[in-house]
């Protein structure tokens, strides 16, 4: 059988209305600078998420490419703030300092390449670096539109220590709530349930999973689990672990690194034509940091997963 048999169309991802039901109970309508965002994917993402109301666009980069895109869509965005730059560089680094001077609620990557995005982020003159190591998140939610799961880290550091997965495991916590979860259950990634010296991703889910119990209340950990004891109910009833509280309903799930992070998010996008809402914490404000592969309405999803990280 042919590979391609397992893949879904993207044209069938779509972005659940509850995520945008949620990300309209924000009180103050975020703004969103977008940084290099003459393009026509981006420009119609912000038609989008604007028409649902969910955000107020702030654009960043050459403003007749901008200014052109908008015509394209029939789009009148003269009641918009558009900051003209030279090139994606400029671009980003311009959207950053708009946030960092606080003209601006959340920085969203538009067509710039991430390694300049995350550097626009970092420099300090920019003034939307903190402190925190940045944590990305995925909430993933499928075709169906209901409740989906939420991975971290998938997309921006290669292997996390102990300490930041902490912290990871926190955030995903704190996002799962606002997204009406009142106890979320997060399960610790591995390939066994068993502990196994041999295999350290086991024994860091033992210890990452006791801390949390210890320090995050109203929450549900477990781990280590294998993903398919993750997933499905039958499997953890045939292995014996239908009694654990995670298993088989896990709403995040923290990974041992980028590998499996990445593999795990691209297999349910893929095979599950899974709605990828995308978001990078740890900065000033939230950072939406989408690929250039990523469907319109995935943009649109990340950007109200952002715009709910901040009530």
């Amino acid at each position: 059988m042919a590979i391609s048999s397992f893949l879904q169309p993207l044209d069938k991802i779509t972005c659940p209305e509850n995520l945008l039901s949620e990300a309209r109970r924000v009180k103050v309508l975020p703004r969103v600078a977008i940084a290099n965002a003459g393009s026509d994917i981006v420009m119609e993402s912000a038609r989008q998420a604007f028409k649902e109301k969910i955000m107020i666009p702030v654009f960043v980069g050459k403003q007749k490419e901008i200014i052109s895109h908008a015509r394209k869509l029939s789009w009148n965005i003269d009641d918009f703030v558009l900051v003209d730059s030279r090139n994606e560089e400029e671009s980003a680094n311009q959207a950053a300092l708009l946030c960092g001077k606080g003209q601006a609620e959340i920085l969203m990557k538009g067509n710039v390449h991430s390694d300049i995005f995350i550097k626009a982020v970092i420099t300090a003159r920019n003034k939307i670096r903190t402190a925190n190591r940045l944590i990305h998140i995925f909430y993933i939610t499928p075709p169906d539109g209901s409740h989906g799961i939420m991975i971290s880290d998938a997309a921006v550091n290669i292997m996390l220590n102990e300490k930041s997965k902490k912290k990871a495991t926190a955030v995903v916590v704190d996002l799962l709530r606002k997204l009406g979860i009142d106890k979320p259950k997060v399960a610790f990634l591995s390939a066994s349930e068993s502990i196994i010296d041999s295999m350290p991703s086991t024994v860091e889910a033992k210890i990452l999973c006791d801390w949390s119990k210890e320090n995050i209340p109203d929450a549900d950990f477990s781990g280590p689990l294998a993903l398919d004891i993750i997933l499905s109910n039958q499997a953890a009833m045939i292995k014996g672990l239908n009694a654990n509280v995670v298993s088989g309903k896990a709403n995040g799930i923290i990974v041992p690194d980028i590998i499996s992070g990445n593999t795990l998010f691209k297999s349910l996008v893929y095979l599950g034509a899974g709605c990828a809402a995308g978001l990078v914490t740890g900065a000033k404000v939230p950072l939406i940091l989408t690929s250039r592969a990523d469907p319109p309405a995935a943009r649109l999803a990340s950007i109200a997963l952002a715009s709910i990280s901040q009530r």
